[in-house]
């Protein structure tokens, strides 16, 4: 049999090709459509991975990196701790992870740090911040802030802990305190005793200080004193010159020093320090400096290997002592100037009573020479100056008793003024009658002087005229606060009152003359009342005190 033709047989094929099922070329196309689909997936699956690998690495990045330390705490075992957590506590993660969380608290916080996490998984929206004691692989234990939260790990609940060491921001806090302690003591403290120990109370808290002492030089008179010195073996140094003791050597560099025994050793070997008192495992000293001149040192020192300082104890002696400076400053010059006050108060009170003595003897004087007068009006006039004398005298006298030597209580010498005038006129009692109405009033002596001779001048005037022949009546004397800062100060008789046509500013009377002129001295305003016998009214403000020069 004949074969066709190979154009003929190609054509045939051809044919047939055209000829396939059209349900056929539907499923291709489906799977046509379902490769894309899953192609489209599989870029979509590349693409969310890669997403999830950067986002992973960056909170990764960011849980490394992160200054406060990180854990994860399943079923109460530590699951996860980020470097920062490792570093505070000084642990590796081979010891942290896998270890149950309780292992790193301190025996005081342990079952109140296990209450919370079982409250926190049992979904209690209890406390999620706490300060909490835990333990470092070496040292003491640490104060921490905990953040707490609850997490699903791994399809199963887990705490996540925030951990931020909080000894720095504590001890921050305990040096503010210390030194508002310290301003505060250098105010309130009755003297420098109680500041010194109030002082070491302060540095007590801050640090080991059963052995402290305060050293303070005096440059004038090239003088060491010891004013507060508490120690176990030696008792306290008195006063001296500077040697070559480890004190003097911090007042000599007005530098910190840190004295172990080989530093010690060092020093004495150059020459620089000489060994005095019991020998010290570790000296501190830090200088004490006012406007960059050393005035003094304040130390601690140690005498078991049990306690030893260095630099953290170093800084923090460094940071108070410009407070304890000042307050040490602060309360010495007040002291002196306290002590400088009260010599002067002594001074001022000796010079009110030999100025009240003086008086006196001038008034003792002046009755001396009475007894030789037989003139009546000359006689009078006599004892008139002993009334002024007496009068002035009374307020040196208050004054040299009273609490406050620039003011004296004003009523008070009023009542003892009037009780002497009417004694000393002779008043019989059983006619005229003293009625006092005075206010508690305090004046300066350049304001109760003048007063006070105004008032003897108008009481005495009152006693010899408004009541002749035998005629009774009464004086009354007032004193009281006006509005303004003012004081009205009146005297008053129901006599035989002032003729009409009398102006007491023009009279040629002696005591009526003092009086205008002390009314014009005080800046005040006098005024008379002729209604039911005379009644003076003076309104006055304070005199300012004199300056001195």
């Amino acid at each position: 049999m004949k074969q066709a033709p190979p154009l003929i047989q190609s054509k045939k094929k051809t044919k047939l090709k055209n000829k396939t099922p059209q349900h056929t070329k539907k499923a291709l196309a489906r799977l046509e459509q379902r490769l894309y689909e899953l192609e489209r997936k599989e870029r979509k699956h590349r693409l969310t991975e890669k997403a999830l690998r950067e986002s992973e690495e960056k909170y990764r990045t960011v849980v490394d990196r992160a200054n406060d330390g990180i854990a994860i705490i399943q079923d109460k075992i530590v699951q996860f701790a980020n470097p920062r957590l490792l570093e505070i506590g000084g642990y590796s993660a081979e010891e942290v992870i896998g270890r149950p969380f309780t292992d790193f608290l301190t025996e005081k916080e342990l079952q109140r740090m296990l209450t919370a996490y079982e409250r926190g998984l049992a979904g209690n929206n209890g406390q999620t911040k706490f300060e909490v004691y835990l333990r470092k692989k070496h040292g003491d234990p640490f104060i921490a802030e905990i953040n707490s939260s609850i997490i699903r790990y791994k399809n199963k609940e887990a705490a996540l802990i925030l951990v931020r060491d909080f000894t720095q921001r504590k001890k921050t806090e305990r040096l503010k305190e210390s030194i508002f302690r310290i301003s505060e003591a250098a105010i309130s403290s009755e003297s420098l005793d109680d500041l010194y120990l109030s002082i070491h109370q302060v540095i007590s808290n801050l640090m080991p200080a059963k052995n402290f002492y305060i050293a303070l030089y005096d440059s004038g008179a090239d003088l060491l004193s010891f004013p507060y010195f508490v120690d176990e073996y030696d008792p306290p140094p008195l006063p001296k010159k500077p040697g070559k003791g480890l004190t003097e050597y911090v007042l000599r560099t007005g530098r910190p020093l840190l004295a172990s025994p080989e530093v010690f050793a060092e020093l004495e070997a150059r020459g620089e320090v000489e060994s005095i008192g019991a020998p010290s495992i570790d000296w501190l000293g830090v200088p004490l400096i006012i406007n960059g001149t050393t005035i003094g040192v304040l130390v601690v020192q140690s005498y078991t290997e049990g306690t030893r300082y260095g630099k953290d104890e170093m800084d923090i002696l460094k940071f108070v002592s410009d407070q304890v400076a000042m307050a040490v400053h602060r309360k010495k010059s007040e002291a002196q100037i306290k002590a400088s006050l009260e010599e002067k108060e002594v001074l001022l009170r000796e010079v009110h009573h030999r100025v009240k003595n003086n008086m006196q003897v001038i008034s003792s004087l002046l009755n001396l020479q009475s007894r030789l007068i037989a003139d009546p009006a000359v006689l009078e006039m006599f004892k008139d100056s002993q009334r002024r004398i007496r009068s002035m005298a009374l307020v040196h006298e208050r004054l040299y008793h009273s609490s406050d030597l620039s003011r004296i209580e004003f009523s008070h010498y009023l009542r003892n003024l009037a009780t002497h005038l009417f004694n000393s006129c002779q008043a019989d009692s059983s006619r005229i009658h003293l009625r006092l109405d005075l206010e508690e009033v305090f004046l300066n002596i350049n304001t109760a002087i003048p007063c006070g001779l105004i008032v003897n001048e108008l009481i005495s005037n009152a006693l010899k005229h408004a009541f002749p022949e035998g005629r009774s009546g009464e004086v009354a004397v007032e004193l009281r606060r006006v509005e303004g800062d003012g004081y009205l100060l009146g005297v008053r008789d129901n006599g035989v009152g002032v003729p009409e046509g009398l102006d007491f500013r023009q009279t040629e009377t002696l005591g009526l003359q003092i009086v205008v002129t002390l009314v014009s001295q005080v800046a005040g305003e006098l005024k008379i009342d002729r209604q039911n016998g005379t009644a003076f009214t003076l309104v006055f403000k304070e005199l300012p005190m004199k300056k001195r020069a």
